[in-house]
């Protein structure tokens, strides 16, 4: 079985898009410290930066933190289910009532090497999601992947369902 937390808003990414700036932002003032001769009062100012940055940092990771996890999603051969943080289940849907699942072709880890971070910074984030297709809508479920194990569960689910006869689509984006 595969359990994610949901993310509940397309905000999340915008704010993580942020969080990724504030983090190499204070990158600067210390690289100025370390290599050039600054007056006291220059590194008090940078100090004062740095702290204002940190509190930044800290607003901006809880505005995060109330987007993601008051729901999960989980996923096993037979059934997808999302459920409240307390467990109980919200819904659920059949895998062989659904018309199609559309799944990335590639599960990551966000922010997992510099290369990604540089794409996250320039507005192409790392997102995990599958789409349900059931009677004629479709139904996009993000969710964070935090953990090679969880990819893996994922992927062997994934296979299952093929092996099933399931309809399965992948998509590279």
């Amino acid at each position: 079985m595969f359990k994610a937390k949901l993310i509940e808003s397309k905000a999340y990414y915008n704010l993580r898009i942020k969080q990724s700036i504030l983090m190499l932002v204070p990158l600067v003032p210390i690289l100025m410290l370390n290599f050039y001769d600054v007056p006291v009062w220059v590194s008090i100012v940078l100090m004062g930066g740095y702290i204002l940055l940190l509190a930044l940092m800290w607003k901006n990771q809880q505005l995060m933190n109330s987007m993601v996890g008051h729901k999960l999603i989980e996923v096993d051969d037979t059934e997808i289910r999302i459920k409240a943080k307390n467990g109980k289940q919200q819904e659920a849907f059949k895998i062989d009532a659904v018309e199609k699942v559309i799944l990335k072709e590639e599960y990551g880890i966000p922010q997992e090497s510099m290369k990604e971070i540089k794409a996250e910074i320039l507005g192409s984030p790392k997102e995990n999601y599958l789409i349900i297709q059931q009677n004629g809508a479709e139904r996009k479920l993000d969710f964070e992947i935090d953990s090679y194990y969880k990819i893996t569960q994922l992927n062997k689910i994934i296979q299952a369902w093929r092996k099933k006869g399931y309809k399965v689509e992948r998509r590279s984006n």
